[in-house]
This record gives C-alpha cells, sequence and structure tokens, in this order.
C-alpha cells in the first residue's frame, strides 16, 4: 500500500507536465492556423453576399393590398378586410423610375388599395398601373421620386449551378433574403398553372420563396437583378425548394413597351400546334421525342404565305430543335418581329426547309 500511493501521486503530478507537451501545443496551433485559413476563405463569400445584397436592396419595394371581400350567403353577409403582400424592383425605362411586379401580385386590387413601402421607410400610392397578362407583368409608375434603381444583369448568361440570392417580402417579412443556386433553366411550365403560364423561359431556383416574395429580385453574386421571383411548386402551400424566375432580358422587352406605349406586341407566325401521336411518329420515321405537329394554319398570315400545311411536324425553328410544343411557342414568342427564320419540317416523312416571317400580334 505504501507502495501504491507514491505511485498514484506521481501520476497526478505528471499529467499536467503531458498536457502541456510542446509537440501536443504546435499541432494544436497548426490546426488552429488551417481552421483559420478555411475561416477566411467563408468569410469573403459572406461578404461577397452581404455586398450584392447591400448594393440590390435600396431597389426593392413591398406591396401590401387591402381588399374587402364578402363572407357568408344568402341575407347573412358581411364583409371581411384581408391583407395581402407581394414584391417590386425598382428599374428605369427610358429615363423614368418604375416599379416592376407581377401582374398577379396587383390585378384585383384597386389602386387607392396598393400601399408601396419603399427602402428608405416611404409609403407611396400608384399613380398608374400597366399589365400585360400573357407575361404576368405588371409596371407600377408613382409620383414621388424612388431610391435608387436596380443594376440589371444578362440573364441569358445565367447556367444550371451559379450561385444566387432572392429578396422579397414573404408573408410581409419585409426585404427577406435567401440563397441558393440555379437548378435549371428555360423551364417553360409551371406546375398547377396550365395555360395560364407565362411565355417565357423560366430561370428554376431552390433559394427560398414563399408566398409574398412574387415580383421580388433574383440577383447574381455581383448584386445584379437577373429574374424576377414569380411563382413556387409546392403542395403545401410554401418554399419545398422549386421557384420559377422571370428572366431580366425577357421581361425588358414587354416592360419597356408597357412603359412607353401602355401596351405591348409579340411575335406570331399564324400556325396553331399540338402534340405527335406515337403511331404518326412511327409513320414519320421520327425515332426520338422532337418536334410540334401544326394543327392549323391561319389564314392570310406568314404560315400560311410560307406554305406550311396542317400535318407538319416542325422539327427545328432556326437552329434549334423542338422538343415539344410548349418548346416551340416559346422560340415564336423570343424571335425577332419581321426577322425571317428556317424552319425544317416533316412532311408526310420528307424533310423540307420552309421560311417563315413572325409578325407582330397585340400581347394582352
Amino acid at each position: 500500500m505504501k507502495r501504491i500511493i507514491p505511485l498514484i501521486l506521481f501520476a497526478c503530478l505528471t499529467v499536467p507536465v503531458f498536457a502541456q507537451d510542446p509537440v501536443f501545443a504546435q499541432d494544436t496551433e497548426r490546426q488552429r492556423a488551417e481552421f483559420f485559413v478555411v475561416a477566411e476563405h467563408f468569410e469573403k463569400l459572406g461578404t461577397l453576399f452581404r455586398q450584392s445584397v447591400e448594393l440590390a436592396t435600396p431597389a426593392a419595394v413591398s406591396i401590401r393590398i387591402t381588399q374587402d371581400r364578402p363572407i357568408g350567403r344568402g341575407n347573412r353577409t358581411a364583409r371581411l378586410t384581408i391583407e395581402e403582400s407581394g414584391s417590386g424592383i425598382v428599374i428605369t425605362i427610358a429615363e423614368k423610375q418604375v416599379i416592376l411586379t407581377n401582374r398577379h401580385v396587383v390585378e384585383e386590387a384597386e389602386d387607392n388599395n396598393i400601399l408601396i413601402s419603399t427602402h428608405d421607410r416611404r409609403i407611396l400610392t400608384p399613380t398608374r398601373i400597366t399589365m400585360n397578362a400573357e407575361f404576368d407583368l405588371a409596371v407600377i409608375e408613382v409620383a414621388e421620386t424612388l431610391p435608387q434603381s436596380a443594376v440589371l444583369g444578362d440573364s441569358d448568361k445565367v447556367r444550371v449551378g451559379d450561385v444566387v440570392l432572392a429578396i422579397g417580402n414573404p408573408f410581409g417579412l419585409d426585404r427577406s433574403v435567401s440563397m441558393g443556386i440555379i437548378s435549371a433553366v428555360g423551364r417553360r411550365n409551371v406546375p398547377g398553372a396550365g395555360s395560364s403560364t407565362p411565355r417565357i423561359g423560366f430561370l428554376q431556383t431552390d433559394a427560398a420563396v414563399n408566398p409574398g416574395s412574387s415580383g421580388g429580385m433574383l440577383l447574381n453574386l455581383r448584386g445584379e437583378v437577373i429574374g424576377i421571383l414569380t411563382a413556387i411548386a409546392t403542395q403545401g402551400g410554401g418554399n419545398e425548394g422549386v421557384a420559377f424566375v422571370m428572366p431580366i432580358n425577357a421581361v425588358l422587352r414587354i416592360a419597356e413597351q408597357l412603359v412607353q406605349k401602355g401596351t405591348a406586341v409579340r411575335p406570331i407566325i399564324g400556325a396553331l400546334f399540338e402534340p405527335i401521336t406515337l403511331e404518326e411518329r412511327r409513320r414519320l420515321g421520327i425515332d426520338r421525342l422532337v418536334g410540334a405537329r401544326i394543327a392549323n394554319v391561319v389564314p392570310d398570315t406568314p404560315a400560311e404565305q410560307a406554305g406550311l400545311q396542317v400535318g407538319d411536324v416542325v422539327l427545328a425553328f432556326g437552329d434549334t430543335e423542338i422538343e415539344d410544343t410548349s418548346h416551340i411557342v416559346l422560340l415564336i414568342a423570343q424571335s425577332e418581329i419581321g426577322e425571317p427564320v428556317v424552319l425544317r419540317i416533316n412532311r408526310d416523312g420528307e424533310i423540307h426547309n420552309v421560311t417563315v416571317t413572325p409578325i407582330e400580334t397585340l400581347s394582352r
């Protein structure tokens, strides 16, 4: 027993000595230095996010709409006041500052029931609202000078995997920011929208977007607006990681016309399209899922003048191969009025090239 006590005492005294071993201390310092190097990289990335948001936020506005809606049935009715929220972006068109948002944000509201909250904490009301249903776009004008306009990026350069930031007004929470990536480009259909889907190839992102963010901005890491938050795919009513964004380049074509003329036009060729049946694919020798079948040719239109016929299957529009009917509708909507384009068609199994020149029609 007398021998054990000294051994225990020796162990207790030597533990602190081993804990201060120089080799161990050097390893800890080296690990700490390596950790700081990694942390510094993430801090720089965080600074980039922060600066992008700071550059863009003054151009973000919140839109609040108050509406009275009847409730009840028969003689037992009352009116319930409902407040809804949306988002908007200040931009400059033809030297005029305006607010861009989605049509569905303001379409059912009276102008005097719309309140716009700016970055500098002012509350404004619209003097004029011009809307377009086919592109789900609204341009709001106000009498007062707005805060700085957004810097616009080039949405044609956006690629899958790009890191993006979203700024909106979800659930009325002003100027909320979320981050994600571009998960797809050129989406032509929004789940649940059906025929009311805007004639635009959407950007898709997994950034958190919730009700109230419609009309908000999607940014690249330079703080430039590359799109307008428009819709979400959801089963529960909230964010599920799939949001759809109208590319800013496509939006500007319509917005500029709305500001300058009050209306907008879009290209048409005068043909209606439908999917190709499996039986017809086999008959025509089309062995891949490509093409759109012409279902109708409108008289006195470029399609008729070019000699297109019902039953022709359009395989390519210019240099772009046609994936389906919604694809060719989108390509026509994005074409240039008055600029000839070559269509490659399959007519009864034979390939032909037909040149057609889009004309304009009123976009409502």
